[in-house]
């Protein structure tokens, strides 16, 4: 078998990202020998996690896990475990959830992995909408494939803030095995009890404990090298951990804000939605101080890379809170911006985060700093998600936050 490590149990890792999946079996044994996803930055982060295993940056589609059997000189039935989670935009509640969308095929190609590996076992991995896509169509078809090749099979949805993770995210997992092994989830760690047999000694996690140590200020994206010192000494386990024995932050970047949004964002207070916006103003208005302090944190250099509208409507912002004598109405129709304000959401210091997506990329709007006016940067967006600041990530700031 390929890439020694003779003595840690084999794991082939499909639509693998930057190597989420790879990294935990890793943490308890694994040690995965092969690759692959379509993304190029996402199969340069894994392979610099991952340096001994063989990584392919290819379309799945193209991929004949025959050929690749006989490759990693793997006879059928030796891997221990094949691991994977194809795409779920198609079966995700938060897009289009689109039926026709090609992506929602792309379980097919990991059975047809699972069938020529033939592994002792498997976990595929995915949103809940996979459970009502196509009126369970599709989860029946894995449930009675699987078994078809002679695993015993099991479902469940867990949520990963019962497990010492600061961000609620359920994800539905199916596990499979064919060695005669009795399936068990692992009973939660964190918050409420699964049962009432089951008394919980832990507490869930917070925004507040992952990212507490970060600083206030952030890179521009265009400087996704550039480290800073931390803002003190890890408060607890989780940031000890985060750190381990890493001296400064990398990956401090944050997408960059015109006076606006920033105004929306000052607005918000933790756990608000953007659309609340309206009726605080309308109570409270704006008082003189929070202009001036609006002013303070406003930065001129927010105009660079913004389209001419933009610009224009910016400075029609500046120069009517300037005035001082500024109409309600005014100003309310920069807040509610179309409509498009309740896309803004502020965390909350002492909750877990909600789920963290890859529309990240394009638009943070949906994760403002609980404390500051600006959207989390891409180290803190990776500490909420759990990956450790000492797991390298590559690429832009686009790439990294996908």
């Amino acid at each position: 078998m390929v890439n020694g490590n003779s003595d840690k149990l084999k794991q082939i890792d499909l639509f693998a990202g930057a190597g989420g999946l790879s990294f935990g079996f890793g943490q308890v044994g694994f040690h995965t020998i092969y690759a692959t996803d379509i993304d190029k930055d996402s199969c340069k982060s894994f392979q610099l996690n991952h340096p001994d295993a063989l990584v392919e940056c290819a379309d799945i589609l193209e991929v004949d896990p025959v050929l690749l059997r006989n490759k990693l000189n793997i006879e059928i039935g030796q891997l221990d475990v094949l691991v994977g989670g194809p795409p779920c935009q198609g079966f995700s509640t938060y897009g289009k959830r689109d039926p026709n969308d090609a992506r929602n095929q792309l379980y097919k190609n990991y059975l047809s992995f699972l069938k020529a590996f033939y592994p002792k076992s498997f976990i595929i991995e995915n949103v809940v909408g996979i459970l009502s896509m196509n009126d369970g169509d599709i989860i029946g078809d894995i449930l009675k494939s699987t078994k078809e090749l002679g695993y015993n099979v099991e479902l469940q949805t867990l949520d990963v803030s019962n497990y010492g993770i600061p961000q609620v995210r359920k994800r539905v997992f199916i596990i499979g095995n064919r060695i005669n092994k009795k399936i068990s989830f692992p009973e939660p760690t964190h918050g409420g009890a699964s049962s009432d047999l089951f008394i919980q000694s832990k507490r869930t996690l917070t925004v507040k404990d992952a990212i507490s140590d970060l600083p206030e200020f952030v890179f521009a994206p265009s400087e996704m090298d550039q480290e800073i010192e931390y803002a003190s000494q890890p408060q607890n386990e989780y940031q000890m951990y985060m750190r381990k024995d890493v001296l400064r932050a990398p990956t401090h970047s944050a997408k960059r804000m015109m006076s606006i949004r920033r105004l929306r964002l000052t607005l918000m207070k933790p756990g608000d939605y953007g659309n609340e916006l309206r009726a605080r103003i309308e109570n409270e208005g704006l008082s003189k101080e929070f202009i001036d302090q609006f002013f303070t944190n406003a930065k001129e250099d927010a105009f660079e890379g913004c389209r001419t509208q933009d610009k224009e409507r910016e400075v029609e912002l500046r120069n009517i809170l300037s005035q001082g004598h500024h109409k309600l109405d005014e100003i309310l129709s920069f807040i509610d911006s179309g409509g498009f304000a309740n896309k803004y959401r502020r965390l909350h210091w002492e909750e877990p985060s909600h789920t963290l997506v890859a529309h990240m990329a394009r638009d943070c709007s949906d994760f403002v700093h609980p404390e500051y006016d600006r959207f989390i940067s891409v180290r803190e967006a990776a500490r909420l998600q759990s990956f450790p600041d000492w797991y390298k990530l590559y690429g832009s700031q686009f790439s990294q936050l996908k």
